[in-house]
């Protein structure tokens, strides 16, 4: 049997494409084994999946103590590398991934990458050079690598957990519970919740409750406990928790979303087809403002910075009864669709020949 050894951590969109990816390869009679940190969420979000997993102690190599545990990281990687002989290892970016895509290296292991952001991480940056192929989420990136190296380089999409395979918003929207005359807003600041977000929508709260017809999903993140004290004015249909275990069905059923501009979050919107406004965490010079602009590239979203939060819940009252609006966006986000990209990473993999 045919084995991948797959390698990231850390955060959701980082786990989350390598678990898409994971679950095919398995579906396919390919062992899959999974290699993170022993510390941060795949260490419980891999083994729930289904997958084998082997941890490593690993830290940010900041710092002399934490140089010398990275050391000892590799040392562990090259070790695990050895003893599990895999076909291939795809490296989904992040720190976590650095040890094992250098004992792949010095193993002559068959190397590839996947990035998920618009902007190349550092990890894959640091490596593209020495990988048989990078997989790319977006056409976008090709500005950022150079004419000579764009050989190496594939545009696939990202990787987007099986679960979001033939979601229709009259399906959805019908399990919901959600009337014809209601509409749909879906609040999210990611996994851990974004504080700006949920401040905005506070001072905002009593406009939406005014709206009888308004529904309202709201992803607090981890300031629910907070938040939950002064919301005790809700309507009876909104949901208001930390997050959502159907956040997919939740998206699909909506008709406008306010959230980050992460990388999945990003390929769920264009999977989905749905309008968003986009409040991108960190600095409008890089990061999620680049993932953010391939969707206002095409007019499909729109996009405010931490200075413009009160534009933004403007922008949400503005639009969310505009149905020629919503209409026009989501038929802007077609183009962007790429479903197919586990299929399509699986199927370059040159794990057939020895």
């Amino acid at each position: 049997m045919k084995k991948v050894m797959l390698t990231t951590g850390g955060t959701g969109g980082h786990i989350y494409p390598a678990l898409a990816v994971a679950d095919r390869l398995k579906s396919k009679g390919i062992e899959v084994v999974f290699v993170g940190s022993t510390e941060r969420m795949e260490k419980d979000l891999v083994p729930e999946s289904g997958h084998r997993f082997i941890g490593i102690d690993i830290s940010v190599p900041r710092g002399f103590k934490n140089i010398r545990k990275y050391l000892k990281a590799i040392k562990s990687a090259y070790r695990i590398v050895k003893e599990e002989k895999p076909d291939a290892i795809i490296g989904f970016g992040n720190y976590i991934s650095v040890p094992v895509i250098i004992a792949g290296m010095l193993l002559r292991k068959k190397m590839y990458l996947q990035e998920q952001n618009v902007n190349i991480g550092s990890a894959n940056k640091m490596f593209y050079k020495v990988a048989k192929m990078t997989f790319l989420a977006f056409d976008k990136t090709y500005d950022d690598i150079p004419v000579k190296s764009q050989s190496r380089f594939k545009v696939t999409g990202n990787p987007l957990r099986k679960e979001i395979d033939g979601l229709r918003y009259a399906t959805e929207r019908e399990k919901l519970g959600i009337k014809p005359n209601e509409k749909v807003l879906l609040i999210t600041g990611g996994s851990l919740g974004a504080q700006e977000i949920n401040n905005i929508v506070m001072k905002y709260w009593e406009k939406f409750c005014a709206d009888k017809n308004l529904r309202v999903y709201w992803a607090t993140g981890n300031n629910f406990e907070q938040l939950k004290k002064v919301l005790k004015t809700k309507k009876e249909n909104d949901r208001i928790e930390p997050y959502f275990n159907d956040m997919l069905n939740v998206m699909a059923a909506a008709d406008l979303i306010i959230c980050r501009a992460g990388a999945l979050t990003i390929s769920e919107i264009i999977e989905l087809e749905k309008p968003a406004i986009i409040i991108p965490y960190g600095s409008i010079k890089v990061g999620q403002y680049e993932n953010a602009k391939v969707l206002t590239d095409y007019n499909a979203a729109y996009v405010f910075t931490r200075d413009e939060l009160d534009d933004a819940i403007k922008k949400v009252f503005e639009i969310i009864r505009n149905d020629e609006k919503l209409k026009k966006m989501r038929i802007r986000l077609k183009p962007l669709k790429k479903p197919n990209a586990a299929e399509e990473i699986i199927a370059s993999l040159d794990i057939w020949r020895n």
